[in-house]
């Protein structure tokens, strides 16, 4: 009670935050952690994650999961998150139950804010319904920046629980984690709410993978037609990111996919959602006439499980600070450009070589080790870029002729 702690929010919102945490510690300790504790099966036990993150967020959590299954035995895994991670775990074989809370604070949806608090609501509502036909021997809230669940804490059968109390109610958690205060991967500090829970992971031994259905193949042989049928390797641009400060500007991409032309056998598909992707696949076809018919445009075509199934097969990827940096790097090697973004913290976890080039200066130095995993301090992502990423591909599909 009275803890000291050091919030990972604005003035604006920690000193409100101080103010509740004054009252949550109280009923914290006097009440809720002298609440009677359930009697769950050792030989099972019940573990609850929680996230409001999104897609990205998701994926790199449920990295986790073989981890947990492999030393808890017998372990079922329950999880808490928004329906938009749907596509990421609907099909992961690990999971025992997805149970949907949308949080407002999280919710990219086009509706309103008193929509999303309405959504909130009723979802927070079915949520906890569900959660009361259980009893957990652990939870484990992975949010640290904004909106954790802590809030379900009182409503629900657990043992222990876990999280972070850098956004409030950590008066609430039998083990209360802050962050560092040197820079850090974010699964480093997921990693390290797992122990109590008797699970240890090292961040070097993550072996990434995404489950998606073997007929998401079939259906993007369909989309891409007859175009992708002559013996080509496929190169994949990714130029979108969910935030507009990480994009980079289409001469740069122009120029990437002129040299991937005119220096690979590769056929280039552009992949996205936005309007302005479409723009630049169209200008690619009509600055590059020669190579027209090598670049094809998927633009808001492809769903999440076909993207992933072209990636599987492609010699190479491109993208930027993104979800599909994080997922084509898992599955094919892959280039990827960090531009203002959060440098280390979002570093992707590789199953594949991967070269990413930043320019996030308090990165510049920290360690993130990870096989076959190479990155270069930039100031600017100009034709010296280009340059050692055409060096690197060159090398990744010339890798691939052989195999």
């Amino acid at each position: 009670m009275g803890t000291h702690r050091k919030y990972c929010a604005p003035r604006s919102v920690s000193y409100p935050l101080q103010v509740i945490d004054v009252f949550a510690d109280i009923y914290g300790e006097y009440i809720y952690k002298k609440r009677s504790r359930p009697n769950t099966d050792s030989n099972k036990p019940a573990v609850l994650l929680l996230t409001s993150g999104h897609l990205g967020d998701a994926l790199t959590l449920s990295y986790l999961f073989p981890f947990i299954k492999e030393q808890l035995p017998g372990c079922v895994i329950d999880v808490v998150a928004g329906s938009w991670c749907d596509p990421i775990l609907i099909n992961n074989p690990y999971i025992r139950k997805i149970i949907h809370l949308n949080h407002a604070l999280t919710n990219r949806s086009r509706k309103s804010s008193p929509a999303k608090w309405q959504e909130h609501i009723r979802t927070t509502r079915s949520a906890i319904r569900e959660l009361q036909k259980e009893s957990y021997t652990v939870s484990i809230d992975i949010r640290f920046s904004s909106a954790p669940m802590h809030f379900l804490l009182p409503f629900i059968q657990v043992g222990k629980t876990i999280g972070f109390g850098s956004r409030g109610l950590g008066g609430w958690l039998d083990h209360e984690y802050f962050l560092p205060d040197t820079e850090f991967h974010h699964l480093d500090v997921i990693t390290a709410l797992l122990k109590p829970a008797s699970v240890n992971v090292n961040l070097s031994s993550i072996k990434p993978y995404f489950s998606f259905p073997e007929k998401a193949r079939e259906t993007l042989a369909g989309k891409l037609g007859p175009e992708t049928q002559p013996a080509k390797r496929i190169a994949l641009i990714c130029p979108e990111s969910g935030s507009p400060g990480h994009f980079l500007p289409d001469a740069f991409w122009l120029e990437l996919a002129r040299r991937i032309l005119s220096e690979t056998d590769c056929r280039l598909i552009v992949c996205g959602q936005l309007a302005a992707t479409k723009e630049l696949a169209a200008k690619m076809q009509a600055e590059m006439p020669l190579y027209a018919t090598d670049i094809l445009d998927t633009v808001n075509t492809l769903t999440l499980y076909e993207l992933a199934a072209l990636a599987s097969k492609a010699a190479v990827a491109v993208t930027i600070d993104s979800l599909p940096a994080h997922l084509c790097s898992a599955l094919c090697p892959t280039v990827s450009y960090f531009n203002h973004g959060e440098g280390v913290q979002f570093f992707p976890i590789n199953g594949h070589p991967v070269l990413l080039f930043h320019n996030h200066e308090k990165s510049r130095y920290v360690d993130f080790v990870r096989k076959d995993f190479t990155r270069s301090y930039v100031t600017a992502f100009d034709d010296t870029v280009i340059n050692d990423s055409m060096t690197w591909i060159r090398q990744i599909v010339a890798e691939d002729v052989k195999h």
